[in-house]
């Protein structure tokens, strides 16, 4: 089989699946080639466009995307909005950072979005170009990913439309516990902002 149609009848669309998925029916060179997968941000896991998100070269919503690709990565209740994140769901903070905080269960890892932009755009291939636009749809410059404690899960809601959230008051918590650890001034300065409204 070949072609994005046929490529799409295998796994579907507006889904993620594994690279290890990919080889055992189909070519993962030519899906990768052909752009019938977009890669995310975490090894082997690849983002299938559907039909208008391709002919466009978006992502239509942004939200589930990351929701989605979270729950993909982590597992559900693996993984929650935090620190400067929960606070804009909450009221608490409303700055229109570009920048998405969570918490999990694994590693910290800081995901600059902005950065594979343009080491993208140096490439200038026509692959490059379209994963460009891609990303540049999320509207996020980057991801903080903080490694949180077992106990810190326990105050997890899930919200039907933002997925998982931690609860109001560990927030504050989050924020003493992983502010030492970014170097970004501006958030550290919207993280003051957020505790002062807790004092």
């Amino acid at each position: 089989m070949t072609g994005y149609q046929d490529f799409v009848n295998i796994f579907s669309s507006g889904k993620f699946v594994k690279s290890s998925e990919i080889a055992k029916k189909f070519s993962f060179q030519k899906a990768l080639s052909s752009v019938y997968i977009i890669p995310t941000f975490f090894r082997g896991i690849y983002y299938i466009p559907t039909h208008r998100e391709r002919k466009g070269h978006f992502i239509e919503n942004k939200q589930d995307f990351f929701i989605n690709l979270f729950n993909s990565r982590y597992g559900r209740k693996k993984w929650y909005w935090g620190l400067s994140t929960s606070a804009r769901y909450y009221g608490i903070e409303w700055s229109a950072t570009k920048i998405l905080e969570i918490v999990s269960q694994e590693k910290s890892k800081t995901i600059n979005i902005s950065e594979k932009i343009q080491s993208l755009k140096k490439k200038k291939s026509y692959r490059s170009a379209l994963l460009v636009q891609y990303l540049s749809s999320l509207d996020v410059n980057i991801i903080y990913i903080h490694k949180g404690k077992q106990e810190s899960f326990s105050s997890i809601k899930i919200d039907e439309t933002i997925g998982p959230v931690c609860a109001k008051e560990q927030i504050p918590k989050d924020i003493e516990k992983f502010s030492s650890k970014i170097r970004n001034h501006n958030i550290k300065k919207i993280y003051k902002r957020i505790l002062t409204r807790y004092n």
